[in-house]
């Protein structure tokens, strides 16, 4: 068996993994590149032969979820490449790209048309597509109904772990079901996101919901600004909210959200979201619960959200819930800051992906026999230490590596 990644050795984001045996070729994510300085991304579309134009066919292309860095180029996929993604990950990204084909209706046409025809698979659920087996594996990630991958053929058992962490609200299940369901592994081809970042232990997703009751307590205007997929996250700020104060958002959101509890919500009380309220001018009866309790309201960068904000402005806060690099640094993006101009933010975040104790606790239990092949990270060569007794081969994309 091949293996090639064709982006995302070096880089976090626009992740593009092949695989294939003399008679079977899949594809694992097609991704876009996370934006650079000024809101660049260069190199946003891959040219693959048999996948995003003739050539060589292929029999899949596998999403681990539904983040643009992961799936943004779903558009791209020749019609006639099957396509494969969660249940709930579909449903969620058919949601955002009808809203967002409402604004530009050409360039997101493609994404819709994929995301319409693509198959879904079930937790644990094997696939056999030509001579590979491919089992589905549910993980915990900032993206809902994310997943890794074990593929197995050939003689060989490969994990790929697509994005993960275990401080979520799903992460306890990471460790027993690669221990039950996969074992030892041949090889691991797996995300480092965090390696070229703090070494500081990650706040939960719990502790995270910890501070916010704090700060419910103190404030009763509340506006969060997060993913309006990161569905964990709202989750979590909409149980910590006191129940007598009304949770809010537009109906995109509660769309959203109506879609997740639907296939989820049975399974678990945490992903009922009955208690949030779309927002309407015209409900007199919400008017005056949310001017005698305060409220939690979610919201997005736009003007439409900046006019509902602007009476508050002395008088709230706006719980900041996304990734720092949107504010901070090379990736800030102008818009984001102009949007929180004069209205008092406090961060509170954590990170989607798997800390370093983690990474190396799953190097652990896998022991790969052959190898650890590193993605989705700056520095891949850091994996050496944190699993020194397996084999780490550091690809340059594009190179091919025998299995």
């Amino acid at each position: 068996m091949n293996l090639v990644v064709h982006r995302g050795t070096h880089q976090i984001g626009g992740c593009v993994t092949e695989l294939r045996t003399s008679t079977t070729r899949i594809v694992i994510d097609m991704g876009c590149p996370l934006p650079g300085p000024e809101g660049a991304a260069p190199e946003a579309t891959l040219s693959l032969s048999g996948v995003t134009a003739p050539g060589e066919p292929c029999d899949g292309v596998f999403f681990t979820h539904n983040h643009g860095d992961h799936m943004g180029q779903i558009g791209s996929v020749l019609p006639e490449v099957p396509l494969f993604l969660g249940e709930t990950a579909r449903d969620v990204a058919l949601t955002l790209y009808h809203r967002l084909a409402r604004r530009d209706t050409d360039g997101r046409a493609p994404i819709l048309a994929a995301l319409e025809r693509a198959n879904t698979f079930h937790p644990g659920v094997p696939l056999t597509v030509g001579d590979l087996r491919i089992t589905p594996l549910l993980v915990d990630h900032s993206a809902f109904d994310a997943y890794m991958f074990l593929i197995e053929g050939g003689g060989l058992r490969i994990l790929h772990t697509g994005d993960f962490r275990n401080h979520g609200p799903r992460g306890k299940a990471l460790y027993p079901v690669l221990r039950r369901y996969v074992g030892q592994v041949d090889w691991l081809i797996c995300e480092g996101t965090t390696l070229s970042r703090s070494s500081q232990p990650m706040m939960t997703e719990r502790e995270l919901g910890r501070r916010a009751q704090a700060i419910l307590r103190k404030h009763q205007h509340v506006f969060v600004l997060c993913s309006s997929t990161n569905i964990d996250r709202i989750a979590v700020l909409t149980h910590s909210t006191p129940r007598r104060r009304p949770v809010v958002c537009d109906g995109y959101q509660k769309e959203i959200l109506n879609r997740v509890e639907l296939r989820n919500g049975n399974q678990s009380p945490f992903y009922r979201f009955g208690r949030v309220i779309p927002y309407s001018s015209r409900n007199t009866k919400l008017q005056n619960w949310m001017a005698d309790q305060g409220f939690l309201m979610f919201v997005r960068a736009n003007d439409r959200f900046r006019q509902l904000m602007e009476p508050y402005r002395n008088d709230c806060v706006v719980l900041y819930s996304m990734w720092s690099g949107y504010l901070d640094g090379p990736c800030a993006n102008p818009d984001l800051t102009q949007f929180l101009d004069g209205f008092p933010v406090i961060r509170l975040h954590t990170s989607g992906h798997a800390e370093r104790e983690t990474l190396r606790e799953v190097c652990r239990i896998l022991q790969p026999r052959r190898g650890i092949i590193p993605i989705h990270g700056e520095l891949p060569e850091l994996f050496r230490s944190l699993a020194p007794s397996c084999q780490v081969t550091c690809l340059k994309d594009g190179e091919m590596l025998t299995l």
